[in-house]
């Protein structure tokens, strides 16, 4: 089986965003002594969380069916970034509040049954596809330079450098869901009837 070129690791991310600064690249993730590492670091993360906060096919999940625990919780994994109830669950008001969901009509942290939602999770940046990976750190990088540099002469990446790599992560989201204009259009549920 041939080796192949492996995704860009959070590491290089790092290194690259470090780049863009004209500082020394790093060669660890535990390398917290230098500063810019850190912010480098921190900038990325920020980025990401952003990033998949938005929810894309690779990172939710939909029609989840959650049953509540012995004491009648519904417990959100830790890496939970937005959570809505769905389906038979779609008239319940829910939020998250810490890794519990919150029913607000209620006031109550307590369920009876189990409650489906569509939940958006945020992923390593290990776990992520490739198109994601590549618009995460150039959009981290131009970040970076914006806060510790502010000198658009010097953007390493360009505004359009960050589109084309959205624009690619885009495309692998359309590809991956396979939207049908037909049947998808919120115009289209509501003439036939579905919600």
């Amino acid at each position: 089986m041939a080796e192949g070129l492996p995704p860009l690791t959070e590491l290089e991310a790092i290194n690259e965003i470090l780049a863009t600064g004209s500082d020394s690249p790093i060669s660890t993730l535990e390398d917290n002594v230098v500063i810019d590492a850190s912010l480098a670091k921190n900038t990325l993360r920020a980025t990401s969380v952003e990033v998949q906060t938005r929810g894309w096919n690779f990172n939710s999940d939909e029609g989840l069916k959650i049953a509540p625990d012995q004491e009648g919780f519904i417990r959100l994994p830790r890496n939970t970034l937005k959570v809505d109830t769905t389906g038979e669950s779609a008239n319940l008001n829910c939020i998250q509040r810490g890794t519990r969901l919150y029913n607000k009509t209620d006031f109550t942290f307590t369920f009876e049954g189990p409650v489906t939602v569509n939940i958006v999770y945020g992923l390593s940046f290990d776990e992520l596809p490739s198109s994601a990976r590549l618009y995460i750190t150039i959009k981290a990088a131009r970040k970076y330079q914006d806060r510790y540099f502010g000198d658009d002469a010097m953007h390493s990446y360009t505004k359009q450098d960050e589109e084309a790599a959205r624009s690619a992560l885009m495309d692998e989201e359309i590809d991956s869901v396979g939207p049908n204009m037909l049947k998808d259009s919120q115009f289209m549920q509501r003439l036939t009837g579905r919600s």
